[in-house]
């Protein structure tokens, strides 16, 4: 997703992008141009001379599994979402390292069986969610890379006859309206915040143009 902030109709004067990483190509276009720009929820290395929004989208999937690991839980799911062709979004994949990083810190192992990736979307969580839960030794608990494939879980679960949460924990992620209605725990980002940071960014960049690239990190929360 592009913005574009515009003062004067006959040019762009700044331009934030969000989620997407660009392309090498990419980067030095927008080197060469005097417009500033400003990356919003995008880690790729390659955006370092930009000023840049961030979410630790690690330390989010550490904190989901973390919370389930304390729970008692030992044998953890994860559901993630295959990224777009020419999107290249890395979000599933860091909050998946996260999730991979606190089974290590406690001891447990990352079993394959364990991890199931599919097109975004609920109802193709709730199949990989079967899937998983008809597993001879099925997961008691699992972590779904965003609300959406919660939703999916919480789905598949019920077709199955299991409770959430007493035969299943389902921890979710973006902490969408719909989940405050359903109880799904989730984590949240602060997207508002993101988006009043990036132009904030924007307007100190406009004024101080010779000021070094800058990188806000914000942080998440467990709900």
């Amino acid at each position: 997703c592009y913005f574009w902030c515009v003062q004067d109709p006959r040019r762009v004067d700044c331009v934030i992008v969000i989620s997407l990483p660009p392309t090498l190509p990419d980067v030095a276009r927008f080197q060469r141009s005097s417009v500033p720009v400003v990356f919003v929820d995008v880690g790729n290395p390659i955006c370092e001379p930009f000023d840049r929004i961030v979410i630790n989208d690690v330390a989010g999937g550490r904190t989901a599994t973390r919370h389930l690991i304390d729970l008692g839980h030992r044998r953890i799911g994860y559901i993630g979402d295959i990224p777009q062709a020419g999107f290249n979004f890395t979000a599933g994949e860091d909050r998946f390292e996260g999730y991979r990083r606190a089974l290590i810190e406690a001891g447990i192992g990352v079993r394959p069986e364990y991890h199931l990736d599919g097109r975004f979307g609920r109802d193709v969580a709730r199949d990989l969610a079967t899937v998983m839960l008809s597993l001879t030794e099925p997961p008691t608990a699992i972590f779904a890379s965003n609300d959406t494939q919660a939703l999916g879980v919480l789905e598949a679960a019920r077709e199955l006859g299991l409770d959430v949460p007493g035969d299943l924990s389902v921890v979710g992620y973006d902490d969408i309206e719909m989940a405050d209605f359903l109880g799904l725990t989730t984590v949240r980002q602060l997207l508002f915040e993101s988006g009043r940071r990036s132009v904030e960014a924007l307007l100190r960049r406009i004024e101080e143009p010779e000021r070094g690239p800058t990188c806000d990190t914000l942080p998440v929360e467990l709900i």
